[in-house]
């Protein structure tokens, strides 16, 4: 089932985040690295105040997670007009639950909640060739690499269709 994360659910999203990133960095990625150097559960915590984070649970564990966020920091650094627009971050999908089609449901349901007056917007490294690929699959459009990072933007006439 997916829903909206409420506070109770920041320290799992926060141990998920982690867990991804300790084994990026152990495949040899610096990818979310900065997870890894963070208060986690406040950053967490501050994303589920401040937009939508939505978790996919299964048995009452929470075993997937992804944000839809007003512009933040990172943003500004990676958009030329960075205060535009609704972000996505953080995807995450526990290892158990790889190939199943959760990452592919949980961004259709962002994607049919996020509004549509304003860009939905995500990144990812430039050289992840998995996500340069996903992605587009979904409707966003590839718009320019910065500071090492691809920059996609949603078009609302694609279908949301991976």
């Amino acid at each position: 089932m997916i829903r909206l994360a409420t506070k109770r659910d920041a320290s799992n999203i926060a141990n998920l985040i982690e867990q991804r990133a300790v084994a990026l960095n152990e495949q040899g990625s610096d990818q979310w690295t900065e997870y890894l150097e963070q208060d986690l559960l406040k950053r967490v915590e501050t994303d589920i105040a401040s937009g939508d984070v939505y978790v996919y649970e299964q048995a009452d564990a929470i075993l997937a997670s992804i944000a839809l966020l007003p512009p933040d920091e990172w943003d500004h650094a990676l958009w030329e007009d960075g205060e535009r627009g609704q972000y996505i971050h953080r995807i995450v999908v526990s290892e158990q639950l790889k190939g199943q089609g959760v990452g592919q449901r949980l961004m259709q349901h962002v994607l049919e909640e996020a509004d549509g007056d304003e860009p939905i917007r995500l990144d990812c490294v430039a050289d992840n060739a998995f996500l340069n690929d996903y992605y587009p699959r979904f409707g966003f459009v590839y718009v320019g690499s910065r500071n090492g990072y691809n920059t996609f933007e949603y078009k609302l006439e694609a279908s949301v269709s991976a």
